[in-house]
């Protein structure tokens, strides 16, 4: 019976989790160039996690994992692996800024940030003190590499866009910047053989995980689009459906939470009396 109720527990905790994750995509609906997240889950079979086994005689109290691991078919339960970034694209909106760029297609613009290289599709750019192209965040812009492969840390500041006392800017399709006609560099815009290595840090800045095993190269399929922003690419109607099937099932799994405690109770105070 045991393993029927925690079956339930683990529905009911994932869905939480679910509407977590729902609510903080919906909370980013307005926020440029952020990517909606979605909850991985995994359903464990105990019959198929446990190893195959000769049954042992147990002389002591029966337990659930005593029973026949093929007749206990109600042994599973659900687990949140974690979430995953959906790089869907999101809508171009104009903005008229010079300092503005949006990323149409799979492209990630490179950044340099205190905890090492990042990567961003949030093209709200300006011009720090110094004269550094940074985002809104102060973080450098960088220039492309050879083959777009990012530079050992120590190179990295060698690789800043020095933008002081230059004219207005141009930005191309390819990235390049060109300040009263002369070519300053071109943005180091880079792609990736697979997103699966690529995770989220905070709301609008990637890292990469595997750099060895999936490293960046130079964008071949993104056009840069100046004087424009990328939005959210969450769907509020749909967002706002996943969160109430998820509230449903939430509920759901409450339901049979309750109903297996009141069959065990019963079971404890009625059975118990014959």
């Amino acid at each position: 019976m045991a393993t029927g109720m925690w079956t339930s527990v683990s529905g009911a905790a994932a869905q939480a989790q679910a509407v977590d994750v729902v609510a903080n995509n919906l909370a980013n609906a307005d926020t440029n160039g952020f990517k909606k997240d979605l909850p991985a889950f995994k359903e464990f079979l105990s019959t198929a996690e446990r190893e195959n086994e000769i049954p042992q005689i147990n002389p002591g109290p029966i337990q659930d994992k005593h029973l026949n691991p093929i007749l206990d078919k109600d042994q599973s339960h659900v687990v949140v692996r974690g979430t995953f970034t959906n790089f869907r694209q999101g809508p171009m909106k104009v903005t008229n800024s010079p300092y503005d760029l949006a990323l149409q297609g799979p492209g990630l613009l490179e950044v340099s940030t205190p905890q090492g290289i990042r990567y961003t599709r949030h093209g709200a750019l300006k011009v720090a003190q110094d004269g550094r192209l940074v985002t809104n965040e102060g973080h450098s812009v960088l220039l492309a590499s050879p083959g777009g492969q990012a530079a050992p840390d120590a190179d990295v500041a060698a690789r800043f866009i020095n933008l002081q006392d230059r004219g207005p800017i141009s930005i191309t399709p390819q990235g390049e910047i060109y300040a009263d006609g002369n070519l300053v560099g071109k943005m180091s815009i880079v792609e990736f053989a697979t997103t699966d290595t690529v995770r989220k840090v905070g709301l609008q800045y990637f890292e990469n995980k595997d750099p060895q095993g999936n490293p960046p190269f130079e964008a071949k399929n993104t056009v840069v689009h100046q004087a424009m922003l990328e939005g959210s690419n969450v769907n509020p109607i749909e967002e706002m459906t996943n969160l109430i099937k998820a509230n449903r099932l939430f509920e759901h799994d409450l339901k049979v939470m309750k109903t297996y405690g009141e069959i065990m109770g019963r079971e404890a105070n009625d059975i118990g009396k014959l």
